[in-house]
């Protein structure tokens, strides 16, 4: 075991005013970055995801408005209602009311809020790399943390994971000081934020159970734990908030009565390219090495506390896994409670390299602060990059036409983006939508048989229009491709869209008889 970690005699356990003009300077890029093409649209990460919720506030918003028309009011009430809960509205609701503090539904507002959120959450990531590991190692995760490309764009998208990590970082944080010092003050606001991160998004209770666990096992025993009624206090104030709501969901309002189908694939555990494709996830989200490099990290830590709280957070990562495959291998967004924990494993690892380094002083310091700039640079612009490669500002006026076009009460079937949000959004046309191979894909790994003939006969009826604008999906569809085409004609055919008129179908084709 490394035993000098903490010994104040390199960089930035050295030198207060270089760490803290170092963590300024991080802190300001990592803004800088994350406000660039502020106003572009949400479509440029998980689209579908982002545009669920922006329908959501849309509709809470405009509920409060006299100056609209009425048939708007009462589609986007409709859009809202009809998208029911997932999760608690946080995020809609905050959208909502800053929609109403500047007079109109301005979409860099979650933006602005997702990106507060998650630079909220280095706080209490630094905090626990300082106290854990050392002060190098605590500017290297926060680094980690706010730099990495995956990170910068996640944390810009109308969805409730930046809060989500954020509030597993504050309640990991609080955990960690109620394992120290035991008692009732931590114990209430560790359960209070434990309960808060879990409200968010459900997920967060695999991450903040497993460092509960590590943190008080570590430090208390079971005995003790078992004994301690602040302890059952904090585990009901944890509990409480998302038994709630979920009992409200299920049983008062009922809009959550589907949400937990198609989730739990324990068939997908004995599945090899399942492994891969998990991988595939880890690596596209945080680098497989770095990912293998936090791994390292944990048992070079000087403070068995931090040991098992890793041990317990990684731990939570695969209990999750295990129980959402499907998803660990498919929603990479699923993946980011992973970036704060593989940057704190990751500063551990650079804290024990920087403290077994020898040689003149201002030399290994010099080359220390040459690669992390260098990295914090190549980081940061590949961020920009991507950010700028796509405009999507041009997308509403499609939408729009459309809307337009078909009509806003017409009945339409669709294959287009975003399972039509963006229609609904931009067009006000609500269709319905024909599943997509990975809908088919998901179903059928559960069990279920489709007869797409008949399925194809049951959604057309009563249609007027069949839209396809996502051409790909359209085109691996063969055989659903094959009874459009002889059965309905083609009413408008361009290079954004196809319109089918459902209301007169083909003549039917008589079989050839046979000449005698």
């Amino acid at each position: 075991m490394l035993t000098n970690i903490e010994t104040p005699t390199r960089l930035f356990d050295r030198s207060v005013w270089l760490r803290r003009i170092t963590v300024l300077l991080l802190v300001i890029l990592a803004l800088v970055i994350r406000f660039y093409d502020l106003d572009d649209l949400p479509l440029d990460f998980h689209s579908t995801r982002q545009m669920h919720s922006a329908l959501m506030a849309r509709g809470m918003y405009y509920q409060t408005r006299t100056d609209i028309p009425d048939w708007q009011k009462t589609a986007s009430l409709q859009q809202w209602k009809a998208e029911g809960l997932i999760e608690p509205p946080i995020m809609e609701s905050l959208t909502a009311l800053g929609y109403q503090m500047v007079g109109r539904d301005d979409l860099r507002i979650p933006r602005v809020l997702s990106i507060l959120f998650w630079m909220l959450g280095a706080l209490p990531l630094y905090r626990l790399a300082r106290g854990l590991i050392s002060h190098n190692g605590a500017v290297f995760a926060l680094a980690f943390y706010l730099i990495l490309p995956y990170g910068a764009e996640a944390s810009r998208a109308f969805q409730p994971d930046p809060l989500m990590v954020s509030c597993i970082l504050w309640a990991v944080w609080a955990a960690w000081r109620w394992s120290s010092e035991p008692g009732w003050k931590w114990a209430l606001v560790a359960g209070l934020l434990a309960g808060l991160a879990v409200l968010v998004k459900s997920v967060a209770a695999f991450f903040v159970a497993g460092a509960w666990a590590g943190l008080l096992l570590s430090t208390w025993g079971i005995k003790r734990i078992l004994k301690s009624i602040p302890f059952y206090v904090a585990v009901i104030l944890a509990a409480l908030p998302f038994a709630g709501f979920t009992y409200y969901g299920l049983k008062i309002s009922g809009e959550m009565a589907g949400q937990f189908s198609l989730r739990f694939f324990p068939n997908l555990w004995i599945d090899p390219v399942w492994y891969l494709r998990w991988n595939g996830e880890i690596s596209s989200v945080v680098g497989f090495e770095w990912f293998l490099a936090s791994l390292a990290g944990v048992f070079l830590m000087q403070k068995p506390s931090g040991r098992w709280m890793m041990f317990g957070l990684f731990a939570g990562y695969v209990a999750f896994s295990f129980t959402l495959p499907y998803h660990a291998m498919t929603h990479d967004y699923y993946q980011e409670p992973l970036i704060p924990v593989v940057a704190l494993g990751a500063g551990a690892m650079i804290a024990a390299v920087i403290s077994k380094l020898d040689g003149p002083r201002w030399l290994y310091s010099f080359a220390i602060l040459g690669l992390l700039v260098f990295w914090v640079g190549i980081k940061a612009w590949d961020v920009r990059v991507t950010l700028k490669r796509n405009d999507y500002r041009g997308e509403p006026k499609l939408w729009q036409e459309l809307g337009d076009k078909l009509g806003h009460d017409s009945h339409v079937l669709a294959i287009t983006q975003d399972y039509g949000y963006r229609l609904e959004y931009w067009g006000w046309l609500t269709p319905q939508n024909w599943m997509n191979s990975g809908d088919f894909m998901v179903r059928e790994l559960a069990g279920q048989q489709f007869d797409r003939a008949k399925l194809f006969q049951e959604q057309v009826e009563g249609k007027d229009y069949f839209l396809v604008t996502s051409f790909a999906e359209y085109d691996s569809q063969a055989e659903f491709k094959q009874m459009m085409d002889s059965t309905f004609p083609v009413l408008e055919h361009t290079d954004d869209y196809l319109i089918y008129d459902l209301k007169h179908p083909l003549p039917a084709r008589s079989a050839p008889t046979e000449t005698p």
